[in-house]
């Protein structure tokens, strides 16, 4: 057999595992049963797609046992297989066939009727399949139970209200204006299960947001149109509701109960399915939450088993809203909707390529494709598959057509992710240039010692390229304590603005507001029932919209010790559970917490702190501070701990050049007044930060003794230059005109 040169890498691999097959059953010549096996053993998610009623793991079992039997589905035409696969390519405007061609044209050919989103592809074709003898057929090919033709609605009476104010899903199904579900086959069966009860019938699709629930339903519309239901379940319509378009417009008392009377009335009937997406939001809509809104006028028809809903909400949602009213909750059928794996997604975005290149004329690398999801699941922890790589799928193509590029290669993708994460993903030459930042940086800037600074950098260097032990953990959880006028937090905007690029990537939260037990609420939340359960906490927000930052936990000895084991477990597991039980993690982030000393110890030894809890005693009286202030749970978890240096007035003039003089100048400069900072000036600057030994005297002496000379300027916007002499006084340069940037 020649190579297959007109196939795609995923395709060829396919093609050549079935011709191995024959000599795995001691067959010469390989037949339909052959290419079919290799199609169920690799890509069975996908056959159960693309086939009306196919049971995959039923027909992988029955093709086994005709094989043994030497019964090979009849010989093959292997140039037909290959000649229609292309010419299904050639459709979407592709020059190679994908494994997803072959696929179709092979459960074609064993007689399967091909689900309604892909039976297309078959009409006009311009290729007949070999001839095939009824007695050749593979046994389990029967003829598919139903297909789009045979699918009749069996509710008997008009829906003019469900059609008002939703969307029938089966007739969506119908229309091909469904895409095809892959990966969802276990829940799909449980949601069939439940509606197939006499009681309780009503599943409640409970999972993280983005995984997918709302897919399952609509891939059980294709099955009831296709006929791959039990005959319960046969001709259901399926419509799609929502508690804010039934609220819509509802203004007059009463307008809300009438239209709930009107759709009750036509759900009730046999033969109708209701989905609410988000269905928490049934409580409290349009009236008072448990008595006059949209779930408590659902209660009734519930109760009664004339109505079946399928409900889907998110994890806190279900906690914070189905829990509390038991009356609706204890209705429904809960079915747990977990992520989708990476391998799943990946199939769900080979079918996307196929519309991107139909409808986009944009073509996808199948290296960009595996690029996708890694990068997904590295870069983008606090979301979900198949969510986020649909999402990335998403991002790239609209880049490619907003920059004019035919096709999306693993660089493109790399670009765009690093655009939404603000890291580098090819981590290379540009991550070890960033880290000899960090490092420069910690020690000039920041008054880290140089030995910190450089086990700061090595634990960064490793952390960061995925190669630690513990690669859930924070990148570093470092701490940092100081007297009040060594200003410790400069590390963590010198760690921000080295590492992430900009200054803002520091998420601050004050330890010190936890005075008392109850006060740790605001690190998890509240309990659902208490008030403000239903608000997240605020830095928990920020850090879910930029994992990669520097989460800086101020005052940390300030704050109740039952504070220390939450943070220490957070820690070690890489992410705070609220409680609610959603996740925030922090594998992406560096943890920087800092503690106010009531005296400067200049001999303080720093460095890696051991992480187990039983310490030698030179460890001890090594960390004297730490032990004190820390509790043992809290300081197992802490990688590396410093006390900053007294500055030099070298050091000092660094950080006045870096950190005091570019905002200053930036905030005049809106103001016409372009300021010039003479080298005297930061000499003189901090020579009087280093006698009093105080980085916030500093910052005093500006705005005492610096900036009122400014503001007589500002009527008269141009240039000045600040100089000191060297009796310390101060001098204003001036230069008419309209500065530079202004």
């Amino acid at each position: 057999m020649t190579e297959a040169s007109s196939l795609k890498p995923g395709a060829r691999i396919l093609w050549a595992e079935a011709l191995k097959v024959p000599s795995r059953f001691g067959h010469t010549e390989p037949g339909l049963n052959h290419f079919l096996l290799a199609l169920l053993e690799r890509h069975a998610p996908m056959a159960e797609s693309l086939a009306v009623g196919l049971s995959a793991a039923t027909y992988l079992r029955t093709i086994k046992e005709s094989l043994e039997r030497g019964d090979t589905g009849g010989d093959l035409d292997i140039q037909g297989v290959l000649k229609e696969a292309l010419a299904l390519a050639t459709q979407t405007g592709r020059t190679e066939a994908s494994e997803r061609d072959l696929a179709t044209v092979l459960l074609k050919w064993a007689g399967f009727q091909l689900a309604p989103a892909v039976a297309w592809k078959g009409q006009s074709l311009g290729v007949q399949p070999a001839a095939m003898q009824p007695e050749k057929q593979p046994e389990s090919a029967e003829a598919p139970r139903g297909g789009p033709g045979a699918y009749r609605p069996r509710a008997k009476h008009p829906t003019p209200k469900l059609e008002q104010f939703g969307r029938d899903l089966c007739q969506q199904a119908l229309e091909g204006k469904l895409p095809v579900i892959l990966g969802r086959d276990l829940e799909l069966e449980a949601v069939m299960q439940t509606l197939c009860r006499w009681t309780k019938r009503n599943p409640l699709l409970v999972g993280p947001a983005g995984v997918g629930k709302t897919a399952i339903i609509e891939a059980l519309a294709q099955r009831i149109v296709s006929g791959g239901v039990p005959a319960p379940l046969q001709g259901l319509r399926v419509f799609a509701l929502q508690a804010s378009s039934l609220v819509a417009g509802a203004s007059v008392v009463g307008q809300l109960e009438e239209r709930m009377r009107e759709v009750l009335k036509e759900a009730s009937q046999d033969g109708i399915v209701l989905f609410i997406d988000e269905i928490h939001t049934i409580v409290g809509s349009g009236g008072i939450r448990q008595v006059s809104d949209i779930g408590s006028l659902l209660k009734p028809a519930l109760a009664k088993g004339d109505l079946a809903v399928i409900g889907a909400t998110t994890d806190g949602e279900y906690a914070g809203f189905m829990e509390q009213d038991r009356a609706l909750e204890r209705r429904f059928q809960p079915v747990r909707v977990q992520e989708l794996s990476g391998e799943a997604t990946l199939e769900i975005l080979r079918d996307l390529r196929e519309k991107a290149v139909r409808e986009r004329g944009i073509s996808f690398a199948d290296q960009a494709l595996n690029l996708m999801i890694l990068l997904a699941q590295r870069y983008l922890r606090n979301r979900h598959f198949p969510d986020k790589g649909i999402d990335l799928f998403e991002q790239c193509l609209s880049h490619a057509l907003l920059h004019g590029i035919s096709e999306v290669t693993p660089s493109l993708v790399q670009q765009v992710v690093e655009r939404m994460v603000g890291m580098p993903t090819e981590l290379g030459s540009e991550l070890s240039e960033r880290l000899a930042a960090v490092k420069k940086s910690l020690f000039e800037e920041a008054f880290c010692p140089e030995d910190a600074a450089a086990q700061i950098g090595q634990r960064l260097e490793i952390a960061m390229r995925g190669l630690d032990v513990e690669p859930a953990r924070p990148n570093a959880v470092l701490f940092v304590a100081g007297p009040a006028g060594q200003v410790p937090e400069l590390a963590a905007q010198v760690l921000a603005h080295s590492l992430f690029g900009s200054r803002e990537r520091v998420i601050e939260f004050d330890l010190s507001r936890i005075k008392h037990e109850g006060d740790v609420n605001w690190l998890i939340g509240s309990a659902p029932g208490y008030i403000g359960h239903d608000n997240p906490v605020p830095f928990h927000v920020e850090l879910s919209q930029q994992p990669w930052s520097v989460l800086l936990l101020t005052n940390v000895d300030e704050c109740h010790p039952q504070a220390h084991p939450l943070l220490a477990q957070a820690f070690r597991d890489g992410f705070f559970t609220e409680s609610h039980g959603r996740r925030v993690y922090l594998s992406d982030a560096i943890v920087l917490l800092t503690a106010t000393l009531a005296e400067h110890r200049s001999g303080r030894p720093f460095g890696l702190v051991p992480q187990d809890l039983v310490r030698p005693p030179e460890a001890e009286s090594a960390l004297p501070d730490l032990t004190r202030l820390l509790s043992p749970e809290l300081l197992a978890e802490i990688d590396l701990a410093w006390t900053p240096d007294r500055p030099t007035a070298g050091r000092l003039e660094s950080w006045l050049k870096q950190w005091v003089f570019p905002v200053l100048s930036d905030r005049y400069l809106r103001q016409g007044l372009a300021i010039e900072w003479d080298s005297s000036m930061a000499a003189w600057l901090a020579g009087q930060i280093d006698k009093a030994g105080d980085l916030l005297q500093g910052e005093r002496l500006v705005e005492d003794q610096v900036l009122p000379l400014l503001i007589p300027h500002l009527n008269e916007p141009g240039k000045v230059t600040l100089l000191c002499d060297a009796e310390g006084g101060i001098k204003v340069k001036t230069e008419k005109g309209n500065p530079d940037g202004v």
